[in-house]
């Protein structure tokens, strides 16, 4: 374990130290006996349960939504924590990843969205930050632009703008 980011009663919520991305928390009841991964994102503010195992006894839905709900509350702190033990490189998950962007008014003046099945147009991601102390993902693209973005604001695995 490399860090606790949450507790709910007896289920902790940690950063694994050698997980590979997407970016993910891992909520253990040793109560219960089971295990799950919930997935963030640096670009948007979603979150959700995407691996489960039981070794006892199961959790009800509301329990697991409570999980997500604390992920939820902390994204800044799961993020950090994911940063801290998987800094650079594909780290964030979005490195060789495929981006889109929209010019928008307000906030970044742009839209970025990472696409489940990109378009052709999309732009390949050589590289991937995050600033903490910004709240800012910097992604360097393979045609050459830098793009300073706002963690959360954004779209990631998405069809649609």
């Amino acid at each position: 374990m490399a860090g606790t980011v949450s507790r709910i009663g007896a289920i902790q919520g940690f950063i694994g130290a050698e997980d590979p991305p997407p970016p993910h928390v891992h909520a253990f009841h040793t109560g219960q006996g089971w295990r799950a991964r919930y997935r963030f994102s640096f670009l948007s503010d979603v979150t959700g349960l995407y691996r489960f195992r039981k070794y006892g006894k199961r959790p009800s839905v509301t329990t697991l939504n409570q999980v997500s709900d604390a992920i939820m509350q902390n994204l800044a702190d799961c993020r950090a924590a994911w940063w801290a033990n998987h800094g650079s490189g594909n780290g964030l998950g979005l490195v060789n990843q495929r981006i889109e962007t929209m010019a928008i008014a307000g906030g970044d003046k742009i839209l970025a969205k990472v696409a489940l099945a990109p378009a052709p147009a999309a732009v390949g991601i050589v590289s991937a930050a995050y600033s903490q102390s910004s709240g800012r993902v910097t992604l360097q693209l393979a045609d050459g632009r830098r793009l300073s973005l706002t963690a959360g604001q954004h779209i990631e695995e998405a069809k649609e703008w």
